[in-house]
C-alpha cells in the first residue's frame, strides 16, 4: 500500500469511527507525532463528530465567556489552538471579526480556513517559543487546548506574553488536569510573579448533558 491508499483508508476509517471513540483517542495521545497523524486524519469531519455527534459546546461557551470581558468588538484576538475554527465562528457571530488563529495542524488550519472569521491563521507549536511579539493581542482565547495529551501548563505564559497589558485569556482546562497536571500550581506561579491574575473560574460541561469537567477560566494580564 502506498502512502497516498494508507491516508485514505486512515480517513475513511476516521469518518466511521464513533465520535466518542475518536474523543477517547484524543484524550489518549502522548506524542506530538500522535497528535499531528490524528488531527490531521480528522480534520475533515472534526466539526461534525464532535457538535453533531457529542454535542460540544465548550467553544460557543468559552467564546460567550470572552466576549462578557471585552468592550471593543474591534479587538484583536488570538484564538489559540484554534483547530478547525470552532471558536472563532462562534466570536464571527458575537460580532467579533479582527481574530487571528493559532494551530499546530496545517490540515486543521485549512479547514479554519474555509470558514472565513481569521485575519491571519498561523501554524505553531504551544510547546515552543511562539514566533509573536510581545503584547500584541487585545485578547486571547484557547478551548480544548488544555487537556489530557495536549499542551501543558507552561503554555500559559507564552500566551500571556503576547497580550497587551490589562486584557484578558478565556481558557477552558480540563478538570481533572488541574491539579494533577500543574495548571493550578502555573497559575498560583503566574500570580506571584505578577505575570497574570485569575479573575474568574468556574466548573462547566464541555458537551451537553455531561458532568461539568472543564474549568473556564479568565486571566488577565498584569
Amino acid at each position: 500500500m502506498n502512502k497516498s491508499e494508507h491516508k485514505l483508508r486512515t480517513s475513511a476509517s476516521l469518518e466511521d469511527e464513533s465520535s466518542a471513540m475518536l474523543l477517547k483517542r484524543a484524550y489518549g495521545l502522548e506524542t506530538s507525532d500522535e497528535a499531528r497523524a490524528l488531527y490531521r486524519d480528522w480534520a475533515s469531519t472534526y466539526d461534525a463528530h464532535l457538535e453533531n455527534g457529542l454535542l460540544y459546546r465548550a467553544p460557543q461557551r468559552i467564546a460567550e465567556t470572552l466576549a462578557e470581558v471585552v468592550e471593543d468588538s474591534a479587538a484583536l484576538i488570538l484564538d489559540v489552538g484554534c483547530g478547525t475554527g470552532l471558536v472563532g465562528d462562534y466570536l464571527d457571530h458575537l460580532g467579533f471579526h479582527m481574530i487571528d488563529g493559532l494551530d499546530f495542524s496545517p490540515e486543521m488550519l485549512m479547514v479554519a480556513g474555509e470558514k472565513s472569521v481569521y485575519r491571519t491563521l498561523i501554524e505553531a507549536d504551544l510547546e515552543k517559543p511562539l514566533e509573536i511579539a510581545d503584547g500584541v493581542y487585545d485578547a486571547a482565547i484557547c478551548c480544548g487546548t488544555f487537556t489530557h495529551g495536549h499542551v501543558g501548563p507552561k503554555a500559559l505564559a507564552e500566551i500571556c506574553r503576547t497580550l497587551k497589558r490589562g486584557t484578558p485569556f478565556a481558557c477552558t482546562i480540563h478538570t481533572h488536569l488541574w491539579e494533577e497536571a500543574g495548571f493550578a500550581a502555573e497559575v498560583s506561579s503566574l500570580e506571584r510573579q505578577g505575570i497574570a491574575s485569575l479573575e474568574s473560574v468556574r466548573d462547566e460541561s464541555y458537551f451537553d448533558g455531561a458532568p461539568a469537567e472543564g474549568k473556564f477560566c479568565v486571566l488577565r494580564r498584569q
